[in-house]
């Protein structure tokens, strides 16, 4: 309804955004423990992270790859993809280091939040992101893709 995804029609509501749509999905299958659960400040964290790859990073990730979206000055496009390059590769820099000593955003327990991260890192290199600066990103990525749920979201995405 706003133009946007993503989208869960849940019976005959409408529910749109991100965030809400994985607190959302977290409460309803809570022994998926795509959140956590029982403590509040962890809970409040991992929001915290949701919205930060929400209206942080993958508005970026946007302006690298539609540029047009945000300027549509004849000249603009490169301008407006350099400046969203170096402003993502600090972003990143900033999940990079906090990986550097554990294997998720949380520590030792995967989130619904890695996935996010991983999503907006997948689109990254092809965006002219050094992997070569973000080393710790890039083993997250790849355990995060070797979930075998991340498995089976790839293979729907490419087979509808």
């Amino acid at each position: 309804p706003k133009g946007k995804v993503p989208t869960l029609k849940v019976d005959d509501h409408v529910l749109t955004e991100t965030i809400a749509i994985l607190d959302f999905l977290a409460k309803l299958y809570p022994k998926a423990t795509l959140l956590p659960a029982g403590d509040p400040l962890a809970a409040a964290t991992a929001l915290s992270t949701l919205a930060w790859c929400a209206s942080g990073l993958h508005p970026l990730v946007t302006r690298l790859r539609l540029p047009q979206k945000f300027c549509d000055h004849p000249g603009t496009a490169d301008s407006v993809r350099e400046l969203a390059r170096n402003e993502l590769a600090a972003q990143l820099g900033i999940a990079d280091e906090r990986l550097v000593h554990q294997d998720w955003l949380h520590g030792r327990n995967w989130s619904i939040a890695d996935t996010y991260l991983a999503w907006i890192w997948g689109r990254c290199p092809e965006s002219g992101i050094d992997p070569g600066n973000h080393p710790a990103l890039v083993r997250h990525y790849q355990r995060t893709m070797a979930r075998p749920a991340a498995a089976r979201a790839i293979q729907r995405e490419k087979n509808p």
